[in-house]
């Protein structure tokens, strides 16, 4: 589907410059602002301070160069912890004509958030203004202290691409009391500037260094973003496909991708990562005004690394690298260390006492002859084992971390490469046991399942001025959080994100003739204090038509 997404960013130009049909099928107006089904983080009613990182902070300077915002990040005197929660509230405004772009906010050299912009509807409409909130309560640890901080969105304009955005960030602390306690969080947060992949260079390397020397547990943030011909990395084609249709200009290296971590060349654990589409993605109509799921803040994984501890503590710098197999375009990776220590006792030792990680997972491709056309059908699998131990204050603690993951994507292209059927499944889990003394003393296990449908046709293409596309995603997030003795398990948390969107975008003879787009969304489990919590929107023609929830949402 390169074509697709080759056609869907160069037509936006054509879509918002282009003359107005007067009749025939629907041509969107002015779209409702941005929405989501995905609950609010939720804010406790204890005194709180509101510190502000950027006002309205434009994203461009008067010459039209990208700008960031920075300065020194302080705790509130008024609020100097501890904290029942740390939220942060991003407030973003944009007119004019602008593709989607990507922003991040760096507090203390941590990516605390890595996140893509909506696409405003061109020149003519009003402009568009959407609002997300992140949960920045895991940061704790890096938030005590001044931190310097830098943030914002990467963009750029021309006499074309006029879109500027306008950003209002904020931290708000929320004092912890009684009703209200502050929860256990990492005692030491080790971040990274983000560092990107490429073709040719597809390993990236992190530094761990001055970490501290009674770590008892390890977990490893990860946040991973596609760009160029991976953007869409779930329609990439073997090469063998791309070769066939070479004029749909298609993208190779197949469809599968995940990071492969390691630490001092060693294998950790492979990085899966959400289906993300940006606001530009396939068709720009599909995403007017529900934006795909996870658009503004991009989902990150977490793997359970504290086996390899032992290692951690040993006073020295390591080496922590990312490499993404088949890279076909560039790949963002954002990593964060978040570490528990020994609250008595200044030193730990430990050692990594199993290590069955495979460096690159076992992967098979089949291509086959089809009505119209060929199927290629990518499957993959893990199925990998760490453990080890550390000797604590406590006691030696002994950790077995099990992580699989099950992948398949079939891919059904036809007119010349010009329409693509794809329908993916990729769903895994991660279980963490530690004993002491031959007892359980936690059990975790998370859940997730990304089940993605992608239909999309540029089959009516002819030229840059008489063309038709066509688009419609299904995808899901599904996620669930359990604890239990490493037998038996008992929910903590779960949730089901649902969307699924139609789009079309038509020009003839230079002149804009449909743009259209409808959708359903739906959100269903808790909020983040566990309450039941439900929300579904429907949208059409860029507007809502439908917004309901238990409870409601504000």
């Amino acid at each position: 589907m390169r074509i697709l997404v080759f056609l869907s960013t160069v037509v936006l130009a054509w879509f918002l410059t282009g003359a107005v049909a007067s009749a025939g099928p629907v041509l969107e107006g002015d779209t409702d602002n941005p929405v989501s089904p995905a609950p609010a983080v939720s804010r406790p009613d204890a005194p709180h301070c509101t510190v502000s990182l950027a006002d309205k902070f434009p994203s461009n300077a008067a010459d039209g160069s990208p700008q960031t915002f920075s300065g020194t990040l302080t705790p509130p005197k008024s609020c100097p912890g501890p904290w029942a929660k740390v939220v942060l509230d991003q407030t973003v405004t944009v007119s004019g004509r602008q593709y989607d772009r990507i922003g991040d906010l760096l507090i203390g050299g941590t990516e605390v958030w890595w996140g893509t912009t909506e696409e405003p509807s061109g020149e003519g409409h009003r402009a568009i203004t959407y609002h997300f909130d992140k949960d920045l309560t895991p940061y704790t640890a890096l938030l005590r202290t001044p931190q310097p901080f830098t943030g914002g969105i990467g963009n750029y304009t021309s006499d074309v691409y006029t879109g500027v955005y306008a950003q209002t960030v904020t931290l708000t602390y929320y004092r912890a009391d009684h009703a209200h306690p502050a929860p256990a969080t990492a005692d030491r947060v080790v971040g990274f500037p983000h560092a990107d992949a490429a073709p040719g260079a597809a390993t990236v390397h992190f530094a761990a260094k001055d970490l501290p020397r009674n770590i008892t547990g390890a977990r490893l943030e990860v946040t991973l973003e596609g760009g160029a011909c991976d953007e869409q990395w779930f329609d990439d084609v073997p090469d063998e496909v791309a070769a066939k249709y070479p004029a749909a200009n298609m993208c190779g290296h197949g469809p599968f991708r995940e990071a492969n971590a390691a630490l001092d060349g060693a294998p950790i654990g492979g990085v899966q990562t959400f289906p993300h589409i940006y606001s530009g993605g396939i068709v720009p109509t599909l995403w007017r005004p529900v934006v795909a799921i996870g658009t503004f803040s991009l989902h990150a994984e977490t793997l359970d690394i504290t086996p390899f501890a032992g290692r951690l503590v040993d006073g020295g710098a390591h080496d922590l690298s990312f490499t993404v197999p088949d890279i076909g375009g560039s790949w963002s990776v954002v990593a964060t260390l978040l570490l528990d220590t020994d609250h008595h006792a200044a030193r730990t030792s430990g050692a990594l006492t199993q290590d069955d990680v495979a460096p690159v997972a076992p992967k098979q491709t089949v291509v086959k002859d089809i009505a119209g056309g060929v199927n290629a059908t990518v499957t993959a699998h893990r199925d990998d084992v760490t453990a080890g131990y550390l000797d604590t204050s406590a006691g030696r603690v002994s950790t077995r971390v099990e992580r699989t993951r099950d992948y398949r994507n079939s891919d059904d292209v036809t007119a010349a490469g010009l329409t693509q059927h794809v329908v993916q499944s990729d769903a895994g889990r991660q279980t963490s046991v530690s004993i002491m003394d031959g007892k359980v003393r936690s059990a975790a296990r998370h859940d997730w399942s990304y089940p993605l449908t992608v239909d999309a046709s540029a089959a009516n293409y002819v030229d840059d001025q008489n063309f038709r596309l066509t688009g419609a995603v299904d995808m899901t997030m599904q996620l669930s959080d359990l604890t239990g003795d490493g037998r038996s398990w008992w929910p903590v948390s779960a949730s089901r994100e649902w969307l699924g969107s139609s789009g079309v975008l038509a020009r003839t003879n230079g002149v804009n003739t449909e743009s259209d787009g409808s959708s359903r969304t739906t959100y269903a489990g808790a909020d983040d204090r566990g309450r039941p919590y439900w929300h579904a929107i429907t949208t059409d023609h860029g507007l809502v038509t439908v917004d309901v929830g238990i409870p409601r949402r504000g």
